[in-house]
C-alpha cells in the first residue's frame, strides 16, 4: 500500500523539487523531508498543510491518496478555505476580504476559518480541549449543530459573531463558554448558528 512518505517523495518528484527546496518552501527542515520521505515519522498537522501549499496539493492526498480523476497525477481539490474577519462570519467573502489557508481535515465546499480572538473557549478542565488566542478554527455551515458540539452563532440584528459549545437542556439550547468567567447564552429566535467547529490550528 502507498504510505504518506512515498506520496511527498512523488509529489516533490512531479514537481521537480530537490529535498532542500521543499524544505525552504515549506519552511521546515530538510532532515524532516527525509524523515517523512522514509515513513520514520509523519508530518503533523501544521507541517502537513505547509508541505500540500509548497507542493500545490491537497493534504488529504498527501495523507490518504484521495484522487478526483485519473488524468491528475497529483490530486488538486478544494481544502482551500478563506480565513475571514468575525464580523463576515457566515458571509462569502469579498474580493481582497480574506486570505486563503489549507484545512487540515476534508471539508465541504462552504468551509472557512477564524482566529480565536478572546479567551471564552479556554477550559480550566484539564479533561477538556481549549481554544486560546489565535488559535484558527475551521467551520462548515453544512455540517448541523449537535449536542456538545462547538459553534459559531450570531445574533441576526447585531450580527456579532460568538464561539461557544452547542448544549441542549430541559428543551432549552445554551451557548456554553469552555471558561466559566463567561455567560452562558440561550439560543432564542434572533439565534442564528453559522456552522459547527470541524478542526483547529494551534500555532507554535
Amino acid at each position: 500500500m502507498e504510505s504518506i512518505g512515498s506520496r511527498i517523495k512523488a509529489a516533490r518528484k512531479a514537481k521537480r523539487m530537490t529535498q532542500k527546496e521543499l524544505s525552504d518552501s515549506a519552511d521546515v527542515s530538510a532532515t524532516s523531508i527525509v524523515y517523512w520521505e522514509r515513513d520514520e515519522i509523519e508530518p503533523k498537522s501544521k507541517n502537513l498543510a505547509s508541505l500540500a501549499r509548497a507542493l500545490e496539493c491537497a493534504p488529504d492526498y498527501l495523507m490518504y491518496g484521495a484522487t478526483f480523476g485519473e488524468e491528475v497525477s497529483i490530486p488538486q481539490f478544494h481544502s482551500r478555505v478563506p480565513l475571514i474577519k468575525w464580523d463576515n462570519a457566515g458571509e462569502v467573502p469579498m474580493q481582497g476580504d480574506a486570505d486563503w489557508i489549507y484545512c487540515p481535515v476534508q471539508c465541504g465546499k462552504n468551509t472557512f476559518a477564524l482566529t480565536v480572538q478572546s479567551d471564552s473557549m479556554v477550559s480550566t478542565s484539564t479533561s477538556s480541549k481549549s481554544y486560546p488566542l489565535g488559535t484558527v478554527i475551521f467551520i462548515d455551515p453544512d455540517v448541523k449543530a449537535v449536542n456538545g458540539a462547538k459553534v459559531i452563532a450570531k445574533k441576526s440584528k447585531t450580527k456579532e459573531a460568538t464561539f461557544k459549545q452547542y448544549i441542549i437542556d430541559g428543551g432549552e439550547i445554551y451557548l456554553k463558554p469552555l471558561n466559566p468567567q463567561y455567560p452562558t447564552l440561550l439560543v432564542d429566535h434572533d439565534t442564528v448558528i453559522v456552522g459547527s467547529i470541524i478542526g483547529s490550528f494551534q500555532p507554535e
